[in-house]
């Protein structure tokens, strides 16, 4: 069914978009004064004026749009700690476990595509579904709980290591 459609009795065709089965009428934006019409463009002068903030004109309610401050970026790199980290080096297909780790952020490295888990001392990551996918060479920080371990499992012919690094408070 075309998006156009026609207006009964004048004949007069205008645009629409058909959206499952309903017709939305297109429309052309224009402001300015009583009995006057200026059509909003991408042009000085032709687009919508906007206030931000201060009231609008007719009401005594505050106003409607309002800026209170732009947000504040971090202009800081994060600390790691070198010395509490912990690199696990594949053997094999088995998984390898860290010690417990003693921090609530870390960043894990792999040098080698694997699957890596994060629990109690018995975790246990396997290659699929209910472990996280890392690909070679990935980084990836993550939040837990201090004292748990990670366990990490590679996925490929090729031995590698997982480097888990403490992110200072």
């Amino acid at each position: 069914m075309p998006d156009n459609v026609t207006a009964p009795a004048v004949g007069v065709a205008f645009a629409t978009d058909e959206i499952a089965g309903v017709h939305w009428p297109f429309a052309k934006l224009a402001f300015g004064a009583a009995d006057a019409a200026l059509r909003v463009a991408d042009a000085d002068g032709f687009r919508l004026p906007v206030s931000l903030g201060g009231s609008l004109p007719g009401f005594a309610a505050p106003p409607l749009v309002h800026v209170a401050s732009a947000p504040t970026l971090a202009t800081t790199t994060r600390a790691y700690d070198f010395a509490g980290g912990q690199r696990l080096a594949t053997a094999g297909a088995g998984q390898v476990r860290s010690a417990a780790v003693a921090a609530v952020e870390v960043l894990v490295h792999a040098s080698v595509r694997g699957f890596f888990r994060v629990g109690d001392a018995a975790v246990a990551a396997s290659v699929g579904p209910g472990s996280i996918p890392l690909a070679a060479d990935e980084k990836f920080h993550l939040r837990l709980t201090s004292g748990q371990f990670i366990s990490f499992v590679r996925d490929g012919a090729s031995d590698g290591s997982l480097t888990i690094m403490p992110v200072a408070p």
